[in-house]
């Protein structure tokens, strides 16, 4: 399928238009985020009970110790990093809308399942099941929103579905202390599983949308699954090469995967690292971050997308913005923790900072998707949700805060933290010489469409008039 034909499919379906899809998926991102904050909010997390106060939501209930509550907001990603490339790699096979399907109906299980969880080890299978349901929507889904976007408004559009995070975790954090107060800590994720259930069944009984790139032939059990999971595993290896031959694709996968760290560490060190280094209480702490960190994720992730846009989408441009922000980000947050005095001196450079990096997001994953070609999209994002995971977030927290407990100085170990944004800027921008060793498949596919366009152009004139001879320009001459 070629991306002149990519709207056919989409023309099926009764319900479709670019507008509603965009609508729905950033819907549901939304609600798998709120998830992501519920899970970590005061009021569903808890507290260990002590010989005068009684405890409260999952710590207390379950009698956690840190390090076990500890893993309960990462379970997740057993699921999530084992099963988005068998997705991905599954959706050259399958109808990519119903392969959503199959996973929001997995998360919906498993989310409810959290809700009557009867111990610490339940809760951790339910919340690994979880990553299972979120690992079909994190491949598939932006490239649905890059199929159908208009051609001049693709990043804009991917950045209105990337704000659904920081929004999803805000939402969440509201949510889970609003719902445990006078219901319980169970009730916040049977009620997210409810509010689930209306988006499940829309995507399961819906008309079908194809991916472009993808084997339509091979929609709605047209293969046997067995079949279907040899060749996922038979495939996984190649399409792995595939993608890493693409050198715009491999520095992105860097680039962002340093970003990740830093922005994964300043999430959950950032709080700790104000309270103690500006001398404020917990609460305090807890909303400057999370109130900065709200606005500008929703800011910034639209600025990159306005921003690429007016720029002009390409992969040059997608790479300068994410190395501007990038840098700027480095330096406004690392005078913020390195010099400010106080926390109201601290606020305005983070602030800045944070914009810049957060401005990236849209950008970021415009390179993931424009550097391969279309049928590794969705493979392509699996594997920079993996990678990023991996060697980004998920170690970064416990290396700064073991520099934390040897060094006892956290102006030190965030700018520590905070200069791992200059490699990753260094990456990006260096990226921008790699675009000559390959293509730019969005460019490309705007200009097939173009081509397609003018040419079906000269076909109506023909037949308008067939005593026309057609040029190889396209013009015709009597």
């Amino acid at each position: 399928m070629d991306a002149a034909s990519a709207p056919d499919c989409t023309e099926k379906a009764g319900w479709f238009s670019p507008q509603r899809l965009l609508l729905l998926l950033s819907s549901i991102n939304m609600m798998i985020y709120i998830d992501r904050g519920v899970i970590s909010s005061n009021g569903v997390n808890g507290a260990v009970g002590t010989a005068d106060v009684a405890g409260s939501g999952i710590q207390g209930d379950f009698g956690l110790s840190l390090f076990q509550d500890g893993i309960l907001p990462a379970a997740f990603m057993v699921g999530l990093l084992i099963c988005s490339p068998l997705f991905a790699e599954a959706s050259k096979h399958y109808n990519a809308f119903r392969l959503i399907a199959i996973g929001l109906g997995v998360w919906t299980l498993a989310t409810a399942g959290c809700g009557v969880a009867v111990g610490f080890w339940s809760l951790v299978v339910c919340r690994m099941a979880v990553g299972v349901g979120e690992a079909s929507f994190v491949s598939l889904a932006a490239p649905f929103i890059d199929d159908n976007a208009p051609a001049g408004a693709k990043t804009r559009w991917l950045a209105t579905f990337y704000l659904c995070i920081p929004v999803g975790y805000a939402l969440g954090y509201i949510f889970g202390g609003l719902v445990a107060g006078p219901l319980g800590w169970r009730a916040a994720f049977l009620l997210e599983a409810a509010a689930m259930l209306p988006f499940l069944a829309f995507c399961t009984f819906a008309p079908a949308l194809d991916l472009r790139g993808s084997d339509g032939a091979a929609t709605d059990g047209a293969l046997k699954v067995e079949r279907g999971v040899r060749a996922a595993l038979r495939g996984f290896g190649a399409d792995l090469a595939a993608v890493l031959r693409h050198p715009v694709f491999a520095i992105a996968v860097a680039g962002t995967t340093l970003y990740t760290g830093v922005i994964g560490a300043y999430a959950y060190l950032g709080p700790k690292a104000g309270r103690d280094t500006f001398r404020i209480t917990g609460e305090t702490a807890d909303l400057t971050f999370g109130g900065v960190t709200v606005a500008t994720g929703v800011a910034g992730t639209l600025l990159g997308g306005v921003l690429l846009d007016r720029m002009g989408a390409s992969l040059k441009n997608a790479l300068l913005i994410c190395a501007g922000g990038a840098a700027v980000g480095c330096v406004c947050v690392a005078l913020g923790f390195g010099l400010a005095p106080s926390l109201w001196t601290f606020v305005p450079p983070f602030t800045i900072g944070e914009l810049a990096l957060f401005s990236i997001q849209a950008p970021s994953n415009a390179l993931v998707l424009w550097s391969v070609p279309p049928r590794l999209r969705p493979f392509a994002m699996a594997m920079v949700v993996v990678i990023n995971h991996l060697l980004g977030d998920v170690p970064s927290s416990p290396a700064i805060g073991g520099l934390q407990d040897a060094v006892q100085n956290w102006r030190l170990s965030m700018c520590v933290c905070t200069l791992l944004l200059l490699p990753s800027a260094a990456c990006f921008l260096g990226g921008r010489a790699a675009c000559a060793l390959q293509p730019d498949y969005h460019v490309d596919a705007l200009a097939a469409a173009a081509q397609e366009a003018s040419l079906d152009g000269v076909e109506e004139r023909w037949a308008e008039d067939p005593t026309q001879q057609l040029l190889p320009d396209g013009e015709g001459h009597a």
